[in-house]
């Protein structure tokens, strides 16, 4: 099973969305606090009983990080380096926890034998996007001088 968190330009207040797929298809929405975020790459998943939340969560394995997971919440003060998954997006805020529904997805893979692996990565059609307009914006620059 493969998971993909596709981050999307950090917003100058930190907020770090995303859009998260399970298998190619949409699952929700990521948020994370930009200064505190993990690299792009990939990730193994593993479940297991968080004491602070008092249930089990999908934990990210980070080289040189402890207990970065998928959890709920709604704005970056409620994550340091985890990623809030969720079903609603509004500006830099999240709402309508998807993290019980995500272990039970990634649970019963494992359960069925499957390797699960998260790939983070950026949004590169935005990003192209934006140097585009910019490089257009540069061009018409260059051009009136």
């Amino acid at each position: 099973m493969k998971v993909e968190l596709i981050r999307d330009t950090p917003k100058e207040s930190g907020a770090l969305t995303s859009r998260v797929y399970v298998d190619g298809s949409f699952f929700g929405y990521g948020l994370e606090n930009n200064f505190y975020k993990f690299p792009n790459g990939i990730y193994n998943l593993y479940g297991k009983y968080s004491p602070s939340f008092k249930k089990n969560k999908i934990y990210i394995d980070v080289p040189n990080r402890e207990n970065i997971m998928f959890h709920g919440g709604n704005s970056i003060d409620d994550t340091k380096g985890c990623v809030i998954v969720a079903s609603q997006q509004n500006g830099d805020n999240v709402s309508g926890d998807l993290s019980q529904k995500l272990y039970d997805v990634i649970d019963a893979a494992g359960r069925n034998g499957e390797a699960v692996g998260l790939i983070v990565r950026n949004d590169y059609k935005r990003l192209f996007l934006v140097l585009g307009a910019l490089g257009i914006v540069g061009i018409y620059f260059l051009i009136k001088r």
